[in-house]
């Protein structure tokens, strides 16, 4: 066997082994990397990021990250994490260091990735999975080309501003309403003509009215269920 050949045997067992390997829960990376498997034995899955900090040697970024399914509901669990003590909080998150690439002469792409709290990334290629300080660790590289690391789904989009402008409209349509029945009390006062002529012993009297209906608001929801982004 030539070299070539064995570079291509060792390819086709790298992918093998990130799809035997392909994890979207931090119990199942913490399960994995307690057997202790060898430092180029690799993975790949799809997480949560819940936050990511620059290393200070400034060659790379250590993300922290949870299970995928967390997407949808990211800021809730980001919240009762931060309720616990860093002890109780390390059973439910794991790290991954990523190496920034070495900028190219003449390519104008940044050799690093910017990773946003909130979104799903998948990554592959990973190894050296340890334990650090108590917590499950990888590592992966970056590569501009966008193969290694991909984001799969972008944080969720907050519905606060939404419901702001929900109510914004509510609030002027009731205003809207007001005013219209307020100018109709005034027409209605207008309307209603009496006249007498002369002083004749039956006087005639002339009434015009107007009765309008008022309409209720009109209003539904919905609520969306996410599911698992493991597949």
């Amino acid at each position: 066997m030539d070299l070539l050949d064995s570079i291509r045997q060792d390819v086709l067992r790298q992918k093998e082994e990130e799809i035997v390997n392909h994890f979207c829960m931090v119990v199942c990376f913490r399960e994995f990397a307690e057997t202790k498997p060898a430092v180029d034995v690799g993975l790949s899955g799809k997480w949560c990021c819940l936050s990511a900090e620059r290393l200070k040697t400034d060659n790379g970024t250590r993300v922290t990250a949870t299970d995928s399914s967390q997407h949808g509901l990211f800021e809730q669990t980001a919240e009762v994490l931060n309720d616990l003590t860093p002890g109780k909080r390390k059973p439910y998150i794991f790290q991954i260091t990523v190496w920034g690439g070495k900028k190219k002469k003449g390519d104008m792409r940044s050799p690093r990735m910017a990773f946003r709290p909130g979104a799903l990334y998948e990554f592959r290629q990973i190894d050296g999975v340890s334990f650090y300080a108590e917590i499950p660790t990888g590592r992966a590289q970056f590569d501009s080309e966008g193969v290694k690391i991909i984001e799969v789904l972008p944080p969720t989009i907050k519905r606060k501003a939404g419901r702001d402008a929900g109510k914004k409209r509510a609030k002027a349509k009731t205003q809207e309403a007001t005013s219209s029945q307020s100018t109709t009390e005034d027409d209605d006062e207008e309307d209603v003509i009496m006249a007498a002529e002369g002083k004749s012993e039956n006087p005639v009297v002339a009434v015009r009215t107007r009765s309008n209906g008022a309409v209720g608001p009109n209003c539904c929801g919905a609520e969306r269920q996410r599911a698992c982004m493991c597949t």
